[in-house]
């Protein structure tokens, strides 16, 4: 038997799916988190048991299109056999693997749900019996559905007894003109929760009178911009003021100015956003997006998992 005693500690890495953007308010989601490759794990073998997490996930009724969320599902990977066997032509490699996944909270580092699944595989190498290990994982077990369901149950019922000091403190954080960290907290309320028709009524709120900051910002990386002749960035930052916003007189005035020195692609998106404002249900997809976009921001500056893979 080959024994190995060794302790790798692995930097994160949050990896992000390419499906398309949910425009659902507080949909449910959950961010998928690996390590990153090492001597035991490569990224063929990592991308791989990705994928199976997130069909995990998926099965169980909850998106997994990896936005960096307040959730996060994450693996614990434990190789704590490796034998070799004798055999005809060619030694086969067999090697036991321990499975565990977690359903963590970002902001408290709470976990919510748990499971343990031991795997087994072999191949004529070790690399080609973990690999073998990982496919043995059945993404569609009643038990790991149950594990997705627990997770999300739990995070509903703790939000439901929550509710009220959560957008407290977003008040309050509002109250101090902290809005950005206002409509994160209002944001992450997801849906089935009690409260979750409030949190989507204050984080609009709260993003409105964020962008009445935001825009001075704007504004002034506008005239920076135009003191380089970059009209195309100019432009940029002018999509970036909403009409309601206590910068819009101001922006729409910019705008006329350059109009005749902007290319007809750049005005183009100008008039294309403009449009947007202009129609309620594409404004109100446009915020949710841009709520998104803070949140994810948010989440990815904050460490998810201090990551640590045993390996025996």
């Amino acid at each position: 038997m080959k024994k190995l005693s060794l302790i790798i500690f692995l930097s994160l890495i949050v990896i992000i799916s390419h499906a398309q953007k949910s425009t659902a308010f507080g949909s449910f989601n959950i961010s998928v988190v690996m390590p990153e490759e090492s001597d035991e794990l490569d990224a063929g073998q990592l991308a791989k048991l990705e994928t199976k997490i997130m069909r995990i996930v998926e099965a169980s009724g909850v998106s997994a299109s990896g936005e960096y969320s307040n959730f996060v599902i994450y693996p614990k990977f434990d190789v704590y056999q490796s034998d070799i066997v004798e055999g005809g032509m060619q030694n086969i490699t067999v090697t036991g693997t321990q499975l565990s996944l977690f359903i963590k909270q970002v902001d408290n580092n709470l976990v919510f749900s748990s499971i343990t699944k031991n795997l087994k595989g072999s191949g004529n190498t070790k690399a080609n019996s973990l690999t073998n290990a990982i496919s043995t994982l059945d993404v569609n077990d009643p038990l790991l559905r149950k594990f997705v369901e627990t997770g999300k149950s739990k995070i509903v019922a703790y939000y439901n007894a929550k509710c009220g000091s959560i957008l407290a403190s977003a008040e309050n954080m509002a109250k101090k003109r902290d809005f950005e960290q206002a409509l994160i907290l209002a944001f992450a309320i997801p849906e089935g929760t009690s409260c979750y028709t409030t949190a989507q009524t204050k984080a609009i709120a709260y993003y409105k009178s964020y962008q009445n900051i935001k825009c001075l910002e704007e504004i002034k990386h506008t005239n920076l911009s135009l003191a380089e002749n970059d009209y195309a960035d100019a432009v940029n930052h002018l999509m970036a003021i909403e009409p309601g916003s206590a910068c819009a007189k101001e922006a729409a005035t910019l705008m006329k100015k350059i109009e005749s020195k902007v290319n007809a692609e750049e005005k183009r998106d100008y008039d294309r956003r403009l449009k947007e404002y202009n129609d309620e249900n594409a404004l109100e997809k446009y915020r949710i997006s841009a709520i998104r976009d803070i949140a994810s921001a948010y989440y990815k500056s904050t460490p998810s998992v201090q990551y640590r893979v045993i390996v025996r």
